[in-house]
Formats: structure tokens, sequence, C-alpha cells
């Protein structure tokens, strides 16, 4: 506002010199140019310091924005091991050791009764996309500059995490209706979600349940290990536009 009121008020002078009948024609022209040189330069500071100041201001808004994408990816991985981890190391094992008992004729009733719940045991996904959303719903994507590090960016948030929620949740689902259909019509399950399962379990459509839930969830679990290591890719691109940039290091101890 200062800077328009200095302007204002060079016009009134360069009107007034222009106007000046005690001074020769060309002493008028000569203030009223002078007048003019000022706002032109005036003109021009204000516009410079406008555009420097709002350059500023995107270059922060871009460097918050990847250091906040960045922990919110650094927690989508440890999710994703997460849910790795817990089919992994209980549903999977469950199954392949079913399987291998199955196919040797090894049947311990035991086991295969007390863990039964595994046939019906599951794990959602999910991730906080809400940085991502803010920041584009905002039309701020336009100022990452790095355009192969906006491209990843948006193809992680628009297919590789909603295509992970939505193939488990296809999984979760598929998993429980052959469950329900060939199994959880026939026998009945006690208050600890465990079920005689060793008395069925050499008829086909239950060797097809074991075999199609272990299938499954192989390829849910390589899908995590899949989309861990896209992230963490993208990740480390950020690492690198941060420090290229912005002149940001991350902490070591955060790095993927």
């Amino acid at each position: 506002m200062a800077e328009e009121e200095k302007i204002r008020e060079h016009a009134k002078h360069a009107l007034k010199a222009l106007t000046n009948k005690k001074k020769k024609w060309t002493e008028r022209l000569r203030d009223f140019l002078w007048e003019i040189l000022i706002i032109v330069v005036a003109i021009n500071l204000t516009l410079w310091f406008h555009n420097w100041s709002d350059k500023r201001h995107d270059r922060e808004l871009e460097k918050n924005f990847l250091i906040d994408i960045r922990e919110n990816l650094i927690a989508d991985t440890a999710m994703l091991q997460a849910h790795n981890n817990f089919f992994t190391e209980n549903v999977i094992a469950y199954y392949d050791s079913v399987l291998y008992q199955i196919k040797h004729n090894q049947i311990n009733t035991e086991y295969i009764d007390s863990n039964s719940g595994q046939l019906i045991n599951n794990k959602g996904v999910g991730f906080d996309n809400s940085i991502f959303q803010s920041f584009s719903s905002a039309g701020n994507l336009r100022l990452i500059e790095n355009r192969k590090l906006l491209s990843d960016i948006m193809f992680l948030y628009s297919t590789v995490l909603p295509g992970n929620i939505t193939n488990s949740e296809y999984v979760a689902k598929y998993r429980q209706d052959i469950f329900e259909k060939y199994i959880g019509s026939k026998i009945d399950f006690d208050d600890t979600l465990s079920c005689k399962l060793s008395t069925i379990i050499h008829q086909p459509e239950v060797k097809y349940v074991i075999q199609w839930g272990s299938l499954l969830l192989n390829g849910v679990s390589e899908s995590d290990k899949n989309n861990i290591n896209h992230i963490v890719a993208v990740i480390h691109e950020i690492d690198k536009e941060l420090k290229d940039r912005f002149n940001y290091e991350v902490a070591d101890k955060n790095k993927k």
C-alpha cells in the first residue's frame, strides 16, 4: 500500500510538472519524464519484490510438503511391513503347515484345530493421504519443479496405495466367502474361533480353501514387498530433491 501511495504521488508530480506554465516546455518535459522514470522504476521494483516474495513462499510450501509427505511415506512402509509380517508369521505359516501335513499325511490334530481361526484371521491396510490431498486440492502440486518426482508421488497416491487397499479388501472378502461356503457351513467354532477342522481336513473343498488362501496371501505378501520398495524409491528421490534444491538433509536415522 505504501508503494502505491508513492506512485500516486509521483503521478501527481508528473502531471503538475507537465502543466507548470512557469517553466519552459523543455523544463516541463524534463521534469515530467523524470517523474515517469521514477514511477516506472518503482513499479518494477514493487513487482520484483512481490514476485520474489511469492517464489520464496512457494519454495517454502514445496519444501514443507516434501518433508511432510516423506514422513507419511515412512509410516506407510512401516505399516505395510507390519501387514506383511502379520500374514507371513501367522496365517501363511498356518496354511503352509497344514498343507505340508496333508501332503505327507502327518496330521497334527491339536495344531490344526487350535489354530483354525487363522482361516478367517485378517489385517487391513490404511494410508494417511491427507497431506497429499490437501496440497493437491489447493492446486499446489504445480510448485514441485521436479516433474519426475511429481509423477512418482502422484502415481503412488493415485495407483499404488489405493491398489494395495483394493487388493487387500478383495482377498479378505474372497477368503471369508470361500470359508463360509466350504467350511463355516459344515462345522461350528467355539469362543476362541477354533473348530474341529481336522475332522474334515481331507475333504477336497477344505483343501481348496487352504490352497487358495495360501496362494492369495502369498500374492498379498509379494505385493506388500513390491510396494514397500516402490515407496522407498520415492523416499530416496525426495531426499535427493531436498538436498539438491533446498540444501536440506534429512537425518540418517530416518533414511530407509
